[in-house]
C-alpha cells in the first residue's frame, strides 16, 4: 500500500502548488541556481574564443558541466512536488522538469549566437550541429536520468545524491575507459562526444554518434515510460508496472535494445578494446620489446623494420634515461589519420599511455619520425607517479605536460628542417616568442603554441641532461620540481639555460623558419581552427586534382575567417597563375613580399608555385627569374634541392627541361602517379647524361622502402655525377641508410662516419650530425640484436 503524497516531503521547505504552474517551478531555489550556474558557464565560454562560439569545445564545456548541475535540480523539482496540493503526475512532472533543462542550455547557446553575430560564425551548420547532439541531447536526458533517480526514495537528501551520482557516473565511466582501453575518446549519453584532444583540429562528427543519439532516444523513452507508468505521485512504485503489461513489455525491450548497444559499442564505433583495434589492423608481429600491430596488408619486410625499430628505440630510451623498461611495448600503427581516429580518437595527434604501455601512431615513412618520442613516454612512465605513471602533481593525478612532453624532446633528440631543438630554442628566443619555463608548468603548458612550449622545454630539458646527466633529469620526473631536480631557483636555472642558447650556432635559414612555425597561436587563440581545417582538407583535394577554380574559392574562404593565413596567400598566388591570371598572381605575391613581410619560407614557396606556372605556360626567363631569387634566400637543404633541380631544367632545357617539368610541375588536371612520375624520369634518364635520372629513381623507391632495388641506382648515380653538392649529399644520405637496410652494417657504419665528419665540418650543421649520430647508434644496436624473422 502506497503512503499518501500529502504525507510525505514536508522537510522541503518549497513546494509546487500546481502541475501546470511553471512560474512556480522556476521560482524554486534549486531552479535558479541552475540558471545562475548556467550562465556562469556562458560567461566563462564566453571569455575564451575557442568555447564563445557554437562548435564541439562549446559542447563539450556544455556536456560536462550542465548535466552535473540539472540532475540534481530535477531531484528537487520532484521533492517540492511532493508537498503540492495537487501533486503532477509522472508525465507532468517530466514536462516541468525537461523545460527547465531546456531553459539552462539555452542560456549559453544564445550567448555563442550573439558571440557568433559579433564576431562571425566559423561554420554555423556543423558548430550547431555538434551543440544539438551534445547537451542540447544530453542535458535533458541527465535531467530526466536524475529525476528518476530521485523518485526511487521519498529522502530528499538520498534523492538528491542519487540523482548527482548519475552524471558524476557517466563521467567516472569515460575515464575508466579512458584508463583501461587504448581510446581517448568517450561517447556518453550525457556528455555527447568527447574527443580526446581538442587540440587537434580535425574533430569531425561520425556515424558512431549518429547511432548513439539513437540509444539516447531510446534512453529518454525508457525513462519517460518508466515516470509515467511507475510514479505515484510521490517516488516510483514497482507494483504500477504489474497493472501496466504492454507498458512494462516496452520498457523492457528499451531496456534491451540499449544493453546490446553496449554490448556491441565496439562494433558501432562508441568504444574501442587492444583486442577490437587489433582485429581492424590484422597483423601482429613480436620483437624483443616490443609487439607491433600493423595493417594486415603491409608488406612483411616493412612490418619487420617497424617492429626491429621500436626494440631500438626502447633500448635507446633506457640507454638514455638509465632505466629498465620492464614490460613488452605494444605499439600499434594505424593505416591513416581517419582510421586512428575512428578506433582511439586522435587523428593528426601521436598518444603513448604509458600505464598501458602502449603507443598509438599511424604509418610513415621508416623510421618513424614520432615513435621514438611516443615510447619515451612510456619509458620515462618508469620513475613517472600514480596510476598514470606521469610527472605531475598529486601523485600525478595532475600531469605536468611541460616536463612530460620535454623529457620526450630531450630524449628523442632530432632534427627537423636540419635543425636540432636547441637551435630551434635559440632561434624562438631570438624572434622574441619564447615562454619562460614557468609558464609551461602545469596547465599553462596547453595555452601555450604547441610548437613553441615543446620547443622551449625539450632544450632546458636537454640542457639539464646534458649539464647535470640523467640522475637529474629522472629526479625531474619523479617529483615534477625543476627546483628538486636541480637543486637551484628556476628562473636562475633558466637563465643559465637562456646563456647555453646564446652560443648554439645558427645556420642562415634558421630565423626565417622559425619566424613560420612559431608565429601560429595556440589552438585556444585560433580563430575557428575546426572550420579552416576542413576548408584546408578541401584546398588540398582540388589543388591535388587540378581544379584551381574551386581552389581558389577555398583559399578565399579560408582567409575570409583568418586573413593572416600567409601560406594560404602563397598557394593562391601559385593557383592564380595557373589559370593564366598572372597579374593577380604577381600582385598576391608583391603583398607577400611587402612591406611588411611574410616569413621568407612562405614568400619562397609563393615564387615556387607561381614559378612553376610560368614554366607550365612555357615563360620561362620569367620561371628562371622567380627561381633564382629564391636560391639566393636562406632556406632547408630539402628546399635548396627543389630549386637546383628546376633552375638545372631550365638551363639544360630541351627533353630535359620537359621532363623534369613533367615531374616537378606537371599539369594536375592529368593523372599524376608512380607510374606518370617514373616514366618522367625514365625520360630525363635517356635525355640527360647526369646521374640525377638514377638519383630521383632511387628517391621513388626509398618512398615504397624497396632498398634492395636502390643500391645500384645509387651508385650509378654516384659514378655518371649529379648536378649540385645538395644532391650530392642527400644521394649519399640515401646510400646509407640502404645499406644498413639490407644489412651491410659495416658499409652503413662507414657512410654515417662520414657523413658526421662533414657535418662537424660545417658550423651550424648540428642537423645532420645529430641524425648521423643517431643512425651510428642504431648500427651499434642492430651487431648485437640479430634480425628476427
Amino acid at each position: 500500500m502506497s503512503v499518501r503524497p500529502e504525507a510525505r516531503g514536508r522537510s522541503s521547505s518549497e513546494s509546487l502548488p500546481a502541475e501546470r504552474d511553471l512560474r512556480a517551478t522556476f521560482g524554486l531555489r534549486a531552479v535558479r541556481v541552475y540558471l545562475v550556474l548556467s550562465g556562469v558557464v556562458a560567461i566563462a565560454c564566453a571569455i575564451q574564443p575557442l568555447f564563445a562560439v557554437m562548435g564541439p569545445e562549446l559542447a563539450v564545456a556544455l556536456g560536462l558541466s550542465l548535466p552535473v548541475f540539472v540532475a540534481p535540480t530535477a531531484a528537487r523539482i520532484a521533492i517540492a512536488s511532493r508537498a503540492a496540493e495537487r501533486p503532477p503526475s509522472g508525465l507532468g512532472l517530466v514536462a516541468h522538469v525537461l523545460v527547465v533543462a531546456m531553459a539552462g542550455v539555452a542560456i549559453p547557446c544564445l550567448a555563442a549566437i550573439g558571440s557568433g553575430l559579433v564576431h562571425g560564425f566559423c561554420d554555423a551548420a556543423q558548430g550547431a550541429l555538434f551543440v544539438v547532439l551534445g547537451p542540447v541531447m544530453g542535458v535533458p536526458l541527465a535531467a530526466l536520468a536524475g529525476l528518476v533517480a530521485a523518485s526511487l526514495t521519498t529522502r530528499p537528501r538520498v534523492a538528491t545524491l542519487l540523482a548527482t551520482l548519475v552524471p558524476l557516473g557517466s563521467i567516472a565511466l569515460g575515464l575508466y575507459r579512458f584508463v583501461d582501453t587504448p581510446a581517448i575518446f568517450a561517447y556518453t549519453h550525457f556528455v555527447g562526444y568527447f574527443p580526446g584532444t581538442l587540440y587537434d583540429p580535425d574533430i569531425a562528427i561520425e556515424s558512431a554518434y549518429g547511432t548513439l543519439r539513437l540509444a539516447s532516444l531510446a534512453l529518454g523513452a525508457l525513462l519517460v515510460l518508466v515516470m509515467h507508468v511507475g510514479f505515484d505521485g510521490a517516488r516510483l512504485d514497482r507494483r504500477r508496472f504489474a497493472r501496466a503489461p504492454l507498458h512494462t513489455l516496452g520498457a523492457l525491450a528499451l531496456a534491451l535494445g540499449l544493453v546490446a548497444v553496449e554490448v556491441y559499442g565496439p562494433e558501432l564505433g562508441h568504444r574501442s578494446t587492444s583486442t577490437s583495434i587489433a582485429e581492424v589492423l590484422g597483423a601482429r608481429l613480436e620483437g624483443e620489446r616490443c609487439t607491433v600491430i600493423v595493417p594486415r596488408e603491409l608488406p612483411r619486410g616493412q612490418a619487420e623494420r617497424i617492429r626491429d625499430d621500436c626494440d631500438f628505440r626502447v633500448a635507446r630510451a633506457e640507454e638514455v634515461l638509465g632505466v629498465t623498461q620492464r614490460a613488452r611495448v605494444t605499439a600499434f600503427f594505424f593505416r591513416n589519420a581517419d582510421e586512428k581516429r575512428l578506433l582511439m580518437g586522435a587523428s593528426n595527434t601521436y598518444i603513448a599511455k604509458p600505464w598501458r604501455n602502449e603507443v598509438y601512431l599511424q604509418l610513415s615513412q621508416w623510421p618513424h619520425v614520432v615513435l621514438f618520442h611516443e615510447i619515451v613516454h612510456v619509458v620515462a612512465g618508469n620513475v613517472g607517479r600514480g596510476p598514470f605513471r606521469v610527472s605531475g602533481g598529486i601523485g600525478g593525478l595532475l600531469p605536468s605536460a611541460g616536463i612530460v612532453e620535454g623529457v620526450a624532446v630531450a630524449v628523442a633528440w632530432d632534427e627537423r628542417e636540419d635543425l636540432t631543438p636547441h637551435q630551434w630554442a635559440r632561434a624562438l628566443v631570438e624572434i622574441g616568442h619564447a615562454p619562460s619555463i614557468a609558464e609551461t608548468e602545469g596547465l599553462g603548458f596547453l595555452l601555450q603554441p604547441a610548437s613553441r612550449a615543446y620547443t622551449a622545454n625539450g632544450s632546458f630539458v636537454r640542457w639539464i641532461l646534458e649539464t647535470r646527466g640523467n640522475e637529474a633529469v629522472r629526479r625531474l620526473y619523479r617529483t615534477g620540481s625543476y627546483e628538486d631536480a636541480l637543486g637551484m631557483p628556476l628562473d636562475e636555472a633558466e637563465r643559465e639555460w637562456r646563456a647555453f642558447l646564446a652560443t648554439v650556432p645558427l645556420p642562415p635559414h634558421a630565423i626565417p623558419m622559425a619566424r613560420l612555425r612559431f608565429e601560429r597561436p595556440a589552438i585556444f587563440g585560433q580563430i575557428c581552427p575546426h572550420a579552416i581545417a576542413a576548408l584546408e582538407a578541401e584546398l588540398g583535394t582540388a589543388l591535388a586534382g587540378g581544379d584551381d577554380v574551386r581552389a581558389l574559392e577555398r583559399c578565399d574562404a579560408i582567409l575570409a575567417l583568418d586573413e593572416g593565413q600567409a601560406g594560404v596567400r602563397a598557394l593562391r598566388a601559385g593557383a592564380l597563375g595557373r589559370a593564366g591570371r598572372f597579374e593577380e598572381a604577381e600582385a598576391e605575391l608583391r603583398g607577400l613580399v611587402g612591406p611588411p613581410s611574410a616569413a621568407t619560407p612562405v614568400i619562397v614557396r609563393a615564387r615556387e608555385s607561381l614559378g612553376d606556372a610560368y614554366w607550365q605556360h612555357g615563360e620561362l626567363d620569367r620561371a628562371r627569374s622567380l627561381y633564382e631569387e629564391n636560391l639566393a634566400l636562406p632556406q632547408p637543404e630539402d628546399q635548396r634541392r627543389q630549386i637546383e633541380v628546376r633552375l638545372f631544367a631550365l638551363t639544360r632545357g630541351g627533353e630535359t627541361s620537359t621532363a623534369l617539368r613533367e615531374l616537378l610541375a606537371a599539369d594536375a588536371r592529368e593523372a599524376i602517379d608512380a607510374g606518370t612520375q617514373l616514366s618522367a624520369i625514365a625520360w630525363l634518364d635517356r635525355a640527360d647524361p647526369s646521374g640525377l635520372g638514377a638519383y630521383l629513381t632511387a628517391r621513388q623507391l626509398f618512398a615504397r622502402e624497396r632498398f634492395d632495388l636502390m643500391r645500384p641506382l645509387l651508385g650509378r648515380a654516384r659514378a655518371q655525377g649529379l648536378p649540385t653538392e645538395a644532391i650530392a649529399r642527400e644521394s649519399e644520405r640515401m646510400r646509407a641508410i640502404t645499406l644498413y637496410a639490407t644489412g651491410d652494417l659495416d658499409g652503413a657504419e662507414r657512410a654515417f662516419t662520414a657523413i658526421l665528419a662533414d657535418a662537424r665540418a660545417h658550423e651550424g650543421d648540428l642537423g645532420r650530425e645529430v641524425e648521423a649520430e643517431d643512425w651510428l647508434a642504431r648500427v651499434r644496436w642492430r651487431r648485437t640484436h640479430a634480425p628476427r624473422d
